[in-house]
C-alpha cells in the first residue's frame, strides 16, 4: 500500500479471533493500527511488548488489527494460532489470514509490519520488523492528537 491510501475492506469470508470486524466498525473515531505477525515469528513476539505498553497508555485512542501471516504450510495451524494469541495475551480482533487474500490486499511481504491509519482511513505510516518502534509510537501519537482539533 502506498501513503495516503484508503484502508480496504476486509473480506467477508475470513475467520477471526476476539471477533470479526469490518471498515465501518473501525474507522472514523480514532486511529487505526493494523499488525501482521506469524506464530513462528520470533520478533513478532519480542515486539508485542510495545503493542501491550500502548495499549496501557493510550486505550481506546487507538485501535488494534492484528492480522495473522502465516509463513509456511505449519504456521496456519487454528490451534497453534488460537494458542500462540492467547499466550500472547493478544485480546485485539485477529484476522486468520491462511489463504493471504487480507496480506495481498495490504502488498505485504514481511512480519512484523505495521500499517497506521489516522481515523478517516488514509494510511499515513508503514513499518516493517522490530527497529523503529519508537518512530511508530511517534507517528501513532501525532494521529492520536489529530483528533483534538
Amino acid at each position: 500500500m502506498k501513503l495516503r491510501e484508503e484502508f480496504p475492506e476486509f473480506p467477508r469470508r475470513q475467520q477471526w479471533i476476539n471477533g470479526q470486524v469490518t471498515k465501518e466498525q473501525i474507522i472514523g473515531d480514532v486511529p487505526v493500527l493494523i499488525h501482521f505477525w506469524s506464530v513462528s515469528c520470533h520478533q513478532c513476539k519480542s515486539t508485542m511488548a510495545y503493542l501491550h505498553k500502548w495499549k496501557s497508555l493510550y486505550g481506546e485512542r487507538f485501535k488494534i488489527i492484528s492480522i495473522h501471516m502465516p509463513r509456511t504450510s505449519e504456521d496456519a495451524n487454528d490451534y497453534l494460532v488460537h494458542q500462540t494469541a492467547m499466550q500472547m495475551n493478544m485480546t485485539n480482533p485477529i484476522c486468520l489470514d491462511h489463504d493471504l487474500v487480507v496480506t495481498n490486499m495490504f502488498q505485504n511481504r514481511i512480519v512484523p509490519a505495521y500499517y497506521l491509519f489516522d481515523k478517516k482511513g488514509l494510511l499515513r505510516h508503514y513499518q516493517s520488523g522490530e527497529n523503529g518502534m519508537q518512530m511508530l509510537e511517534r507517528r501513532l501519537i501525532l494521529l492520536m492528537n489529530e483528533l483534538k482539533i
